[in-house]
């Protein structure tokens, strides 16, 4: 009987090498599947997950939501009343080209549309207007300029870098000019963004 145990012994044995190795192929396995079901998102550290915004009343009859109407923009605060006159102005777009660009290289990225555009140019006439009484508003979608007898108020379609903007005036002409730097998210892409060393 005491040989039967030790054979019992050691077949107990060799069963919980068995399972133990079994265990550790299938530990094994889990981890080439992580590993194989890998994308880029899961390269670097894990972002923490967005907090979950907490659902708020929505009314059934509002044109818009709440967040999409902001009461600190600057043309919320134009009097609609006011009876100054709108000046003459030129909005244009403009792109920082190279020479290839303008020769039409094959190589070039920039195109002729606006998703190309790197900054808005605003000129503003005035005549009649001393520089000391122009007050300049600009904001991220919002330009507004008032003078004693001129204002105009524009809602730009670009957002834009007020802080990094310039404007000068040109006495001769009795016009301001204004240039501003257009701001493209994180989520814009353009190929012409291509070689932009930003």
């Amino acid at each position: 009987q005491e040989h039967k145990m030790a054979g019992g012994l050691g077949d107990l044995s060799l069963l919980s090498n068995m399972l133990q190795e079994s265990q550790e192929l299938e530990e094994q396995r889990e981890e080439q599947n992580k590993v194989a079901t890998m994308g880029p998102g899961d390269i670097g550290p894990k972002k923490p997950a967005e907090p979950v915004k907490s659902a708020k009343k929505v009314d059934p009859n509002a044109i818009w939501d709440e967040d999409e109407v902001d009461e600190g923009r600057i043309l919320n605060k134009v009097d609609k009343g006011d009876k100054r006159a709108r000046p003459k102005y030129d909005l244009r777009y403009r792109q920082n080209i190279k020479t290839d660009d303008a020769l039409g290289a094959p190589w070039s990225v920039q195109d002729n549309s606006s998703m190309s555009c790197r900054e808005i140019i605003i000129k503003v006439d005035m005549p009649g207007t001393k520089f000391s009484t122009v007050k300049l508003d600009v904001t991220r979608k919002e330009f507004l300029v008032q003078a004693p007898k001129y204002l105009l108020a524009l809602s730009l379609s670009e957002d834009v870098n007020a802080d990094k903007g310039s404007a000068k005036w040109d006495s001769d002409k009795d016009q301001l000019e204004v240039i501003l730097p257009i701001v493209r998210g994180d989520d814009f892409a353009h190929y012409s963004m291509l070689d932009d060393p930003k």
